[in-house]
């Protein structure tokens, strides 16, 4: 099978990491990046590969969590995800929002790195999901030290299997549907360091 858009690391690079040169661990491997990938985004409160959120039903990117969000009353505006590369639209209380064409003009300008969305003149007024936001967020390329932390994890899961002859203790199976149960695992201590530099703000 294919690795998944949100896969941290790839197959290749855990092989080399743990020398490996036969193909037959390979499906293991692969369920194995796309468990802990998924682990790190439950951890992190993130999605960190980029994507497209939408607010319109309609669209294949619909997301109505990161998507359509609760005005929160103040100039200010938290994205749930960032880095964004691109912001395609606003729209508060069903009137679109154009952004600020100039310092100190009305409009909303936005913190890319962070995801906050300043609105100059005006509040992001309260509401249920009454700010729909279309937007683009994540990394495009893995920073290294969350590639690096993912192969580090992936590869002692695959030691722990009885793939990997159980060196660590056997504690990983595949499932009859592909997908990979784990029982007691803990985050290596490097791992959960790296991880903690991109915890979601709103975990903080």
């Amino acid at each position: 099978m294919a690795l998944s858009p949100e896969a941290l690391t790839s197959v290749r690079a855990v092989k080399d990491y743990l020398k490996l040169t036969s193909p037959e661990n390979d499906t293991l491997l692969e369920a194995l990046i796309e468990a802990v990938s998924a682990h790190f985004a439950a951890y992190t409160g993130r999605n960190l590969t980029a994507r497209d959120y939408s607010p319109d039903p309609g669209s294949s990117d619909f997301d109505q969590d990161n998507a359509l969000l609760d005005g929160s009353g103040y100039p200010e505006q938290l994205l749930p995800q960032y880095p964004v590369s691109n912001l395609a639209s606003i729209c508060l209380d069903g009137l679109h929002l154009p952004p600020a064409q100039a310092p100190g003009q009305s409009g909303w300008v936005l913190d890319r790195s962070a995801g906050v969305l300043s609105l100059v003149g005006g509040v992001f007024s309260r509401g249920r999901q009454n700010l729909a936001v279309a937007y683009r967020a994540g990394f495009a390329a893995v920073p290294a030290d969350l590639a690096q932390a993912c192969l580090e994890q992936v590869a002692t899961r695959f030691q722990e299997s009885g793939a990997g002859q159980g060196r660590l203790g056997v504690s990983a199976r595949t499932l009859a549907d592909g997908s990979v149960s784990y029982q007691g695992q803990a985050l290596l201590p490097q791992v959960t360091a790296v991880l903690d530099r991109y915890r979601n703000r709103s975990l903080l």
